[in-house]
């Protein structure tokens, strides 16, 4: 006789839940739906307290992300992802061995990955999240702002990027230097806005990261070095570090 597995499907979008309901109602001999959950934290608990052999997860949840999620848990069960973006998860998902779900979700592939469980017979396979978290996150698209919250008295100035020439670290704190003169002081590292910043911003030595759009001259100097002379009120001159110069002339060819 035929197992039937326990599953608790976890998304914070009520129709996606439903959906999957719907689904699992026609392939109940397989799978037996016994709890639903609306974020990584009420799953967390809903997982330790009914022991599923199956998981249907949402891999962007409002709280959480998916694997974030399933670090944290002692019970293991399969997992099922499910993901609005298949482009994002395709090599993710083909390099492990794991099922996923593209959203809206179709009945056929639906149906094989309930055979897929039938065969794996509650076997779930050793995967390393975390490894695959970070791969997921690595094939995502950079999200680009546009622009940087400054702290004042008050609250909070958004310093939009088309107007930032360049930034510079000083001691304890980065200054934004605005084409119309103007500074503003950031307390974020240098490091943490160039992780931020889209990519027509680039670090051209230790201390400074420049707007490639606001550079108006570049000449050459000595020991492998170049100046920047930015288009701001006060033409700005930026002297570039040596160790980034093959990175300064392959972003300044695009």
């Amino acid at each position: 006789m035929m197992k039937t597995f326990t599953s608790i499907i976890i998304d914070d979008e009520r129709p996606a839940r439903l959906m999957i309901k719907q689904l699992l109602g026609k392939h109940a001999h397989a799978i037996g739906l016994i709890g639903e959950a609306n974020s990584g934290g009420s799953a967390i608990e809903l997982i330790e307290k009914l022991k599923p052999d199956l998981i249907f997860l949402d891999i962007q949840m409002h709280d959480m992300d998916g694997f974030s999620m399933l670090v944290r848990l002692k019970h293991k069960p399969m997992v099922i992802f499910t993901t609005a973006y298949e482009q994002y998860a395709l090599k993710a998902f083909q390099e492990n061995a794991l099922d996923y779900l593209v959203k809206p979700i179709d009945e056929q592939m639906f149906l094989k990955s309930v055979e897929k469980i039938v065969r794996w017979n509650n076997a779930q396979p050793q995967v390393d999240f975390s490894r695959l978290r970070d791969m997921f996150e690595g094939l995502q698209p950079k999200k680009e702002i546009s622009a940087l919250p400054i702290k004042i008295k008050d609250g909070f100035l958004l310093v939009r990027l088309n107007t930032v020439v360049y930034l510079e670290a000083g001691q304890g704190y980065v200054t934004l230097h605005t084409d119309d003169g103007g500074t503003h002081l950031s307390e974020l590292s240098l490091s943490q806005l160039e992780e931020k910043l889209p990519n027509n911003f680039m670090r051209v030595q230790k201390s400074y990261i420049v707007n490639k759009d606001k550079i108006h001259a570049v000449t050459k100097h000595f020991n492998n070095r170049m100046v920047l002379t930015m288009d701001d009120r006060q033409g700005s001159r930026i002297m570039t570090g040596t160790t980034y110069i093959e990175h300064i002339r392959a972003f300044l060819d695009h």
